[in-house]
């Protein structure tokens, strides 16, 4: 494990990191309030408080560095989505859901969100030096390709797209 100073881009990256889950957090729990379905309000509570988790992993990372204390392992186990995802998707249950267009346009711009932030996390890890801000940075964005899985399933739904965690709901000629 090595020391880093405040200069180095792996403590800028985990600064971008929070500022991007606190926006995430922010914009989540805006859609809960404004969206009418109640499973929609319990997807964008529950992706806010994974980001509220994240922000304080990232945080804590932060503020060892800052003291001068080396970079940690950080164990970040998985989130009620990422273990509901998996389990959906095997099941691969038809789901119809209703939604008026702002929430379409909500969970539009939440898969944006999640998609830009998984793309930042790996472009850090990427770019990190040190094994343990690599692992980190990767692990958040597996983190965020779950909530990116979980806005566009529930898409699919509502726009009868035919897909639901992109495997095909029915077939145009009739056969299951």
């Amino acid at each position: 494990m090595t020391e880093v100073d405040d200069d180095n881009e792996s403590i800028k990256a985990i600064r971008t990191a929070i500022e991007i889950e606190i926006v995430g957090l922010e914009t989540f729990q805006k859609y809960a309030e404004q969206t009418k379905s109640e499973a929609g309000k319990k997807v964008f509570l529950q992706l806010a408080k994974d980001e509220k988790r994240h922000r304080e992993i990232l945080e804590d990372q932060l503020n060892k560095l800052t003291e001068g204390k080396p970079w940690e392992d950080v164990e970040i186990p998985a989130s009620e989505i990422e273990q509901v995802v998996p389990k959906l998707r095997e099941r691969a249950v038809e789901t119809k859901g209703e939604a008026g267009a702002g929430e379409i346009d909500a969970l539009n711009a939440a898969l944006d969100l999640e998609k830009r932030a998984s793309e930042f996390f790996r472009e850090k890890a990427e770019q990190a030096e040190e094994p343990e801000a690599k692992a980190l940075f990767l692990r958040l964005a597996e983190w965020e390709d779950s909530h990116y899985d979980l806005i566009k399933a529930e898409l699919d739904s509502i726009n009868h797209s035919g897909f639901w965690f992109d495997i095909r709901e029915f077939r145009m000629d009739a056969m299951y």
